[in-house]
């Protein structure tokens, strides 16, 4: 049975409306990391390194400013898609820049914190890390800005020195960036997974 072509015509224009329709959003307020701010990562140190950030200026030791306190714990979940010598170990680096961000100038009125580790286990290909930052800012009010989180993580197949090659040959690398999560609540700990493959 042959299927007229202005039937089809139709049909097709129906379903394709029908989608269009179901994938319509409302807008919803997004926040971008500003567009000053490069992160980069020195894997063969551990490190990393955030450049055009800029700190806001505060007397931080006024008693009349509470600080803002709270732990960060993030794990990497890291799955071994290369093939590594044995000997070789998975470093992890985390950088969390928080406190009150201002989107349009890449100001930033709290803190930058760092950790470093090398993950425990693997099983299947695949291994993890787990890093936890805890953290005290001073926040002062500040008008034109937003308060956020904003979490940088990397991860580095590095070859041991007993194993041949140089100390710290850095074999494979990754570095991602989460974007602006929520401040978190005064005092809170907060939890965060990310998934890498090296």
């Amino acid at each position: 049975m042959r299927i007229p072509p202005s039937f089809a015509a139709a049909t097709l224009c129906a379903v394709f409306a029908c989608a269009v329709h179901a994938q319509t959003t409302t807008n919803v307020k997004t926040r971008t990391i500003p567009g000053g701010m490069n992160f980069s990562y020195d894997a063969q140190h551990d490190q990393i390194n955030a450049t055009g950030v800029q700190f806001k200026p505060a007397v931080v030791s006024s008693p009349t400013i509470a600080p803002t306190t709270g732990t960060i714990t993030v794990t990497i979940n890291i799955k071994t898609v290369s093939r590594f010598a044995r000997g070789t170990a998975i470093h992890c680096s985390l950088m969390a820049l928080g406190g009150l961000i201002d989107l349009d100038t890449g100001t930033v009125n709290g803190g930058l914190e760092t950790a470093n580790g090398v993950a425990m286990g693997s099983s299947g290909g695949s291994t993890s890390c787990t890093l936890t930052i805890p953290y005290s800012w001073a926040l002062p009010a500040a008008s034109g800005a937003e308060s956020g989180l904003i979490l940088v993580f990397g991860a580095s197949a590095v070859r041991a020195h007993d194993f041949g090659g140089s100390s710290n040959d850095v074999l494979r690398s990754t570095l991602q960036l989460d974007g602006i999560e929520n401040l978190p609540a005064n005092g809170a700990s907060s939890s965060y997974t990310f998934d890498v493959a090296l």
